[in-house]
């Protein structure tokens, strides 16, 4: 029997016309003759820079060319997604984007060239999104070099100028449209995180925990970007599951681990976060009172998230029980989604605090961007409040929307320690 599945409806041209209208706000605003928006490879996961999607709701990694008050031109990766775009009309589905404004060829050369062809002066003035770091992973910014080489030397007078904050002012507030698709996936992550908890048991695999979380969101309509897990008696790393970059078996889980993992869950790209954590049978005693201080940090987190706080203050609350506690963390209590952008890290100790740091060349400290960004109702973050005692790591929480008195949560298993049931 085929469960059947309360899939939003696809988004529609009136948000279409919102979104390329915030294209034309920031060119305003900032006097630009035209606007570049860079799309990142497609299938690069998770935390991919896929803004291109945000202006053409169509296949990833594509660059987006605003010019004036006309249609965008969307000059992608190889013709392939050309294909695409003719087996969608043939299917019937309401697309974006016309066949007239879509060309292959992605490369700096080809863009300036597109440039030239559209009318562009000979000493413009070029917004563009890609430029400016993108924590986590694109730190120097997205836009390859050979990409910005391209326009410049079409351009050699051009003024370019990164905008992706004026971008994220605009867009990180959620329409009604898009919240829809939010809460969506918000409800495939707790249902991962589910089956998640019922599939984590003594003598099963890591892999097999992975394959339960993949399949439930698959079979949701959903996809995931990634899961990272990681699981003993004990644990301090965060990131992917060591079986999948080294040669070496799953682990299998004991008596007496503690389970924890990231799990992404998107529809429509559109995503949400969840950080499950299992606990299978008797745990580690710092292990639940690092579990106390991350859901305290996350019910201050919620309170603080309303509109008109600004992201620092969110931090700055949120963060107090674990520097009360005199814990460590390893990665950010909070940050944003859909679009990434402010990251909250806080002032409290990370893995430098421990006797192992020594070892190494430098540790380092990630930045905390955004704090002065003041918070808008319908922006969506991911709660990550962790905590850890030694080399007993805890971490929870999921995606919370700001509101106007205070944070609305979409979702609840995975923002308290959860229990294996065998």
């Amino acid at each position: 029997m085929k469960t059947k599945l309360n899939i939003p409806a696809p988004l529609t041209l009136k948000e279409r016309d919102r979104r390329w209208q915030i294209a034309r706000t920031i060119m305003a605003n900032n006097g630009l003759d035209t606007l570049i928006i860079y799309g990142d490879r497609e299938s690069a996961a998770p935390a991919p820079f896929c803004i291109d999607h945000y202006f053409t709701n169509d296949r990833l990694g594509s660059v987006v060319v605003f010019y004036k008050d006309k249609s965008p031109v969307v000059i992608t990766f190889a013709p392939m997604m050309i294909a695409d775009h003719m087996q969608a009309e043939l299917r019937g589905d309401q697309q974006w984007i016309a066949p007239e404004q879509i060309y292959v060829g992605k490369t700096g050369e080809n863009i300036g060239r597109m440039l030239k062809e559209i009318g562009l002066p000979e000493n413009p003035k070029i917004g563009i999104i890609g430029l400016e770091p993108y924590p986590p992973f694109y730190f120097d910014g997205a836009l390859p070099h050979r990409t910005w080489k391209g326009i410049m030397e079409a351009f050699p007078k051009a003024e370019l100028k990164p905008v992706f904050l004026d971008f994220f002012k605009l867009a990180a507030p959620k329409s009604e449209e898009e919240l829809a698709l939010v809460k969506y996936a918000a409800m495939i992550g707790e249902a991962m995180s589910e089956a998640m908890r019922m599939t984590v048991k003594p003598g099963v695999s890591e892999a097999e925990i992975a394959a339960a979380i993949t399949s439930t969101c698959i079979s949701m309509g959903g996809f995931t970007a990634e899961i990272l897990m990681g699981s003993g008696p004990e644990y301090m790393g965060w990131g992917p599951p060591a079986w999948q970059y080294r040669s070496q078996a799953p682990r299998i889980i004991r008596e007496g681990d503690i389970v924890l993992s990231e799990i992404f869950a998107l529809y429509g790209m559109y995503e949400t976060q969840h950080q499950a954590a299992v606990a299978v049978g008797e745990i580690h005693p710092d292990l639940e009172r690092a579990a106390q201080v991350a859901r305290e940090c996350y019910e201050l987190g919620v309170a603080s998230l309303k509109a008109g706080s600004t992201f620092g203050e969110v931090v700055d609350c949120m963060e107090k029980p674990l520097l009360d506690s005199k814990g460590w963390h390893v990665h950010p209590l909070i940050h944003s989604i859909n679009p990434y952008g402010p990251i909250g890290f806080g002032t409290a100790p990370g893995i430098e605090i421990l006797p192992q740091a020594k070892r190494y060349g430098n540790v380092g400290r990630l930045p905390n961007p955004g704090r002065d960004i003041v918070l808008q109702s319908g922006m969506t973050f991911a709660f990550e409040p962790n905590c850890a005692f030694g080399k007993h790591l805890v971490n929870l929480g999921g995606t919370v929307v700001v509101g106007e008195n205070g944070g609305i949560e979409l979702n609840h298993n995975a923002t308290h320690l959860m229990r294996a049931e065998y």
